[in-house]
């Protein structure tokens, strides 16, 4: 089993007998204007900011299905997705969207759970803004339970930042491997998802599982890079807690 960090959100986790790839935002680089809410020297740089790591059939070699914890632009476009790859999206309104951009075997999570193989894919809630305005503006976001008999636990947060949702989570699941989101990405209402603080709580409340930080250096409304977050961790006790992988990087999962 492992884990490979594509690039930004986007995500290949070959999980027992299955290969999901998780928010596919396989857009060449440098395709999206982004707008006034990018940090202020990345301001007119247009995203992803960088190119993929490997080729598309590369990542989608062996992927049995794909699944998106949401619709929003960085973590599902339709760029090099065949048609016909099941789809598993997070509720009916997502579901929909999918069929209108031509996606013909599409689902969604009409139960809190779903099962793949030997696979069972637990759907959780997250927290899309660290204010309530913020968060109801961002729209409905999931994270996601990985577990099979006799095997490692991974608990993927999605886009979230750190909330009593998420210690919940943890306290009932006591999940071996944790992804977070953690590139503090902001808005002009606030930050969207994890910063180093929130990586620090997790590590705390989940003091016996691996952290993983994906969603690093690919988008222009980010605050924090993977070297920010590796200094931020120097020579405390989450350093070795904290795994941050590069495009391309595989972890295993053991």
């Amino acid at each position: 089993m492992y884990f490979q960090q594509i690039r930004s959100a986007t995500i290949k986790l070959k999980y027992k007998d299955v290969c999901f790839l998780i928010d596919p935002w396989l857009m060449d680089a440098c395709s999206e204007e982004k707008g006034k809410d990018a940090l202020e020297k990345k301001k007119f740089i247009p995203e992803p900011v960088v190119p993929l790591p490997m080729t598309v059939n590369d990542i989608l070699k062996d992927v049995d299905y794909c699944i998106v914890t949401h619709d929003h632009a960085d973590h599902f476009s339709v760029d090099y997705l065949p048609k016909d790859l099941p789809m598993i999206f997070q509720n009916q309104k997502d579901a929909e969207k999918g069929k209108q951009l031509g996606f013909t075997n599409t689902d969604y999570f009409k139960e809190d759970q779903m099962v793949f193989g030997s696979v069972c894919v637990k759907r959780v809630d997250g927290r899309h803004g660290d204010t309530d305005i913020l968060a109801e503006k961002a729209g409905p976001v999931s994270g996601f339970i990985f577990s099979s008999d006799k095997e490692k636990k991974i608990y993927l947060a999605g886009d979230t930042v750190y909330c009593k949702g998420m210690e919940d989570v943890i306290l009932k699941e006591k999940p071996d491997y944790i992804i977070v989101n953690a590139c503090d990405a902001r808005t002009s209402l606030g930050r969207l998802i994890m910063d180093a603080e929130d990586v620090v709580k997790t590590c705390k409340f989940a003091k016996d599982s691996i952290i993983i930080a994906s969603h690093m250096d690919t988008v222009s409304h980010a605050h924090l890079t993977r070297k920010e977050l590796k200094e931020y961790l120097k020579n405390t006790p989450y350093e070795k807690q904290v795994m941050i992988p590069e495009d391309g990087e595989i972890i295993e999962i053991s």
